[in-house]
């Protein structure tokens, strides 16, 4: 493997490793099924990517795009955890 490719298949898990990392929900439930929700599709979009690129093009700059624009057009939507403050500390 040439420098380029290793960077490429870098370049590729850290598409995928930014679309699974996505925030912790606050503790309402709503919050919680939405994450829950977008976590599943999120994962689902890189499988399908993965799946594809490895029966097609297999150039992993290709499926590090796929992945980049999918996870762009499906945005966190629910409203953040916040730790709760103890008197003045965490």
């Amino acid at each position: 493997m040439n420098a380029r490719t290793e960077t490429a298949h870098a370049d590729l898990l850290d598409a995928i490793v930014e679309a699974l990392s996505v925030p912790l929900p606050s503790i309402a439930d709503a919050d919680e099924r939405i994450y829950y929700r977008l976590l599943e599709r999120r994962a689902l979009a890189v499988r399908i990517v993965i799946a594809t690129n490895r029966t097609g093009s297999r150039d992993p700059r290709l499926a590090a795009d796929a992945i980049r624009t999918r996870t762009a057009e499906d945005p966190v939507t629910y409203a953040l955890f916040e730790a709760e403050k103890d008197g003045g500390e965490w």
